[in-house]
């Protein structure tokens, strides 16, 4: 079944964290989670595996780092980590015997596009177009760009996304501040109109901030959206706690939070930062209601 066809289906639940479920896995701080696609799949798989009995609907690739700048440092180039982060969820999806959809995740570059950084966009072009033609050659249903903070970069990823994807469809959501703003400054009505004028299938937010600030700007993406909307966020706003970030919403204040996006016309619902494969089962529970 293609992933258009999802956009039929009242609601689709997304996947949960990937950073912090492979760092309790034991990936060490400051590690490349992209290069477990190939030195340690199986605990990737595992994780895929944990978000798909949980109900997950769509599973998203440990690819949110695959692009040159990322992986300056590596051994891998991002073609090999792109292609079997895509590999790892196809292979959790037909084990678990369940339908699914695998999500190619592009995440941003670390580096400001010209003015406010020295990246053009032609440079910015091509690190995309490698992980996204690598993970559509992979078996790749969908394109899910995230955890964008600036606009024009969000813009960049998506026209590569549509040059180089194979006509998949592009979702996009992007890292807004409790009041609505991403870290350049444009409001979400700003960000909404370019993003359906560059032709995504989806859009919305995650990751930045939590449920509960979501829920108070709902009524400013449903006024001004007509594409399907996703919400992703974390497990609450962070916290320090001896020397550590730590997210302190829990499975049951995360779902009804989420209940209330769901019940106002939010169509994606998963989870960012902190969120579990037990986050996430209380939400698709509640989201099948």
């Amino acid at each position: 079944m293609p992933f258009s066809d999802s956009f039929s289906k009242k609601h689709l639940v997304f996947d949960g964290g990937m950073g912090t479920m492979l760092l309790s896995a034991g990936l060490p701080a400051g590690a490349s989670p992209d290069v477990w696609n190939i030195t340690n799949p199986d605990a990737v798989r595992a994780i895929h595996a944990a978000h798909l009995a949980a109900g997950a609907d769509v599973i998203t690739s440990n690819t949110f780092g695959s692009t040159v700048p990322r992986q300056k440092r590596g051994s891998y180039k991002p073609a090999e980590l792109a292609a079997a982060g895509v590999r790892l969820v196809k292979e959790a999806i037909q084990a678990s015997g369940k339908t699914a959809y695998a999500a190619l995740d592009i995440g941003p570059l670390g580096e400001f596009l010209e003015p406010l950084g020295d990246l053009t966009e032609e440079e910015a072009l091509d690190y995309f177009r490698e992980p996204i033609e690598a993970g559509v050659s992979a078996g790749a249903d969908c394109i899910l760009i995230e955890t964008m903070s600036a606009l024009d970069e969000a813009l960049v990823c998506v026209k590569a996304a549509k040059a180089y994807g194979s006509g998949l469809p592009i979702l996009c959501t992007l890292t807004y501040s409790p009041a609505g703003r991403l870290m350049t400054g444009e409001p979400i009505e700003a960000v909404v109109s370019a993003l359906e004028e560059a032709g995504v299938s989806g859009h919305g937010c995650n990751c930045g901030v939590g449920p509960e600030q979501l829920v108070a700007l709902l009524p400013r993406f449903v006024a001004c959206a007509t594409k399907p909307l996703i919400m992703q966020p974390n497990a609450g706003l962070p916290v320090y706690q001896d020397g550590q970030t730590v997210y302190l919403v829990g499975p049951e204040a995360f779902a009804v939070e989420m209940q209330q996006l769901a019940s106002g016309g939010i169509w994606g619902l998963g989870g960012c930062c902190g969120t579990t494969p037990e986050h996430i089962a209380l939400l698709a529970r509640l989201a099948a209601e």
